[in-house]
């Protein structure tokens, strides 16, 4: 476990893949600045998904607001071990955990296990420029806007553009 003041990460296992947690990931609102939105989620996909992690230096992490260990969202790793680097994606799926400051610990707590543990030399993640909260976290851990990727997307009918953040350590 990996733990803050307000959460804690944990891994993601199959036991988490609950109706809850499915609704989160078919929500089209919660989800409209996720490439997930195009996707229809099941069980098996997410079992499938879950799977594809075995074997690999990834993580898949699990949110857990530390006050009551309630899963409230999820977190991956994709580890480039050959480039010293790693790709953060983060949903926090409970809409009793949203805006509440549980994302942005969670995003220092996977930047600094990936700094200290796993030897990374640079953390990246990516949003819309739409995504306003997700932009704010990236701030507020001082990435860098390393990349715009001019109207690289259409979300909620309009063009919007990519934004990648990076951070060396």
């Amino acid at each position: 476990m990996i733990t803050g003041s307000l959460v804690a990460l944990g891994p993601f296992g199959p036991e988490l893949i609950s109706g809850e947690y499915l609704g989160w990931l078919n929500d089209k609102s919660l989800m409209r600045y996720s490439r997930q939105r195009f996707v229809d989620h099941t069980r098996e996909s997410s079992l499938d998904y879950l799977r594809s992690f075995e074997g690999s230096p990834n993580k898949f992490w699990a949110i857990y607001r530390r006050a009551d260990r309630l899963h409230i969202g999820t977190m991956t790793a994709y580890v480039d071990r050959a480039a010293g680097s790693a790709d953060i994606g983060i949903l926090v799926g409970h809409a009793e955990a949203r805006g509440r400051g549980f994302g942005r610990e969670a995003w220092g707590l996977a930047m600094d296990y990936l700094f200290r543990v796993e030897g990374v030399e640079k953390v990246t993640g990516g949003t819309s420029a739409l995504n306003a909260a997700m932009v704010r976290v990236f701030h507020h851990w001082q990435m860098r806007l390393e990349e715009v990727e001019k109207d690289a997307e259409m979300i909620d009918g309009r063009p919007a553009d990519a934004l990648r953040f990076g951070m060396r350590q």
